[in-house]
């Protein structure tokens, strides 16, 4: 029986497969690496009905249950787009492994974008605004689909009072089918927040709504759906998700406060459209939760 071994850790990909030094391991000790798999499509109708077979390559994560996640490789070498599961047994069965196309080309290629969507970041934390925006262009050049590069993108138009190009990005978030992730759920607060403050109240609900599907069990990101919903005159649907809030953090004091203000002035929220400049101050300072 063969093995890949890398660190501490020993990968067993059974006798099919060669030791594989480019199957390399996460900081969890989990298992990544590329493989391919041939994609068989017919073109054609009739006599000229032609088989067409195209290799595609993946890239694979261990997961903490067992399984992996994969997703495919872009023409820059990253994986893009949205996930999907396979069990060990099929991984091995169906895929072939590519250690010399992850170590020369996917792993240089994905800290490489890595390094640049930090480096925009840092250069967006500093106020340098144009710097980041060079810096995220060039991250969606790597991997146009990348969420936290559109995040940044749209982010530092934000900084820069650029409303009218915040909101093309965030359609475009709205839009965008890769796999967003619990990770992202900071960038969805400061985003919806960020929106919201500049006026662009539908915009943030909408994104609040996109981003429920993905983190519904965040009580800061309910919080903030709801303190926007407040501002549109919606206290029906702001109570709602202010009790979810508090199912999920009984102790979330913001909330019950924010909660029994939305009760006491449902009748006013409603008729007079939630003016932000009707809500009390405490309440505008602490959506900031994150």
């Amino acid at each position: 029986m063969l093995q890949a071994i890398e660190g501490k850790k020993t990968l067993d990909l059974t006798s099919r497969y060669e030791c594989n030094p480019g199957m390399n391991q996460t900081t969890a000790e989990r298992f990544i690496g590329v493989f391919s798999v041939l994609n068989v499509s017919k073109i054609g109708a009739g006599t000229t009905k032609q088989k067409n077979v195209q290799t595609m390559f993946v890239y694979a994560e261990e997961q903490a249950n067992g399984t992996y996640s994969l997703r495919y490789l872009n023409d820059n070498f990253v994986p893009v787009g949205k996930a999907w599961s396979v069990e060990h047994e099929a991984l091995l069965a169906d895929f072939t492994p590519e250690p010399d196309l992850y170590m020369n080309k996917v792993r240089p290629a994905v800290r490489e974008l890595t390094k640049t969507i930090a480096r925009a970041e840092r250069l967006r934390e500093k106020g340098q605004t144009y710097s980041a925006e060079y810096e995220f262009k060039q991250a969606l050049r790597i991997d146009e689909t990348n969420i936290r590069a559109t995040f940044g993108f749209g982010l530092t138009y934000l900084d820069r009072g650029e409303t009218h190009k915040a909101d093309l990005v965030f359609r475009r978030l709205i839009e965008l089918q890769a796999g967003f992730d619990v990770e992202h759920k900071h960038l969805f607060n400061e985003f919806g927040i960020r929106l919201r403050k500049a006026g662009l109240h539908d915009q943030a609900l909408q994104f609040y709504s996109r981003a429920e599907e993905y983190c519904t069990r965040d009580e800061n990101l309910l919080y903030n759906f709801a303190r926007a919903l407040v501002g549109k005159g919606r206290a029906e649907e702001a109570t709602e998700r202010l009790e979810q809030a508090l199912a999920l953090r009984p102790d979330f004091y913001e909330a019950r406060k924010l909660l029994a203000w939305v009760r006491k002035n449902s009748a006013t929220i409603s008729s007079s459209g939630g003016s932000a400049a009707d809500i009390p101050g405490e309440f505008a300072a602490i959506d900031e939760h994150e």
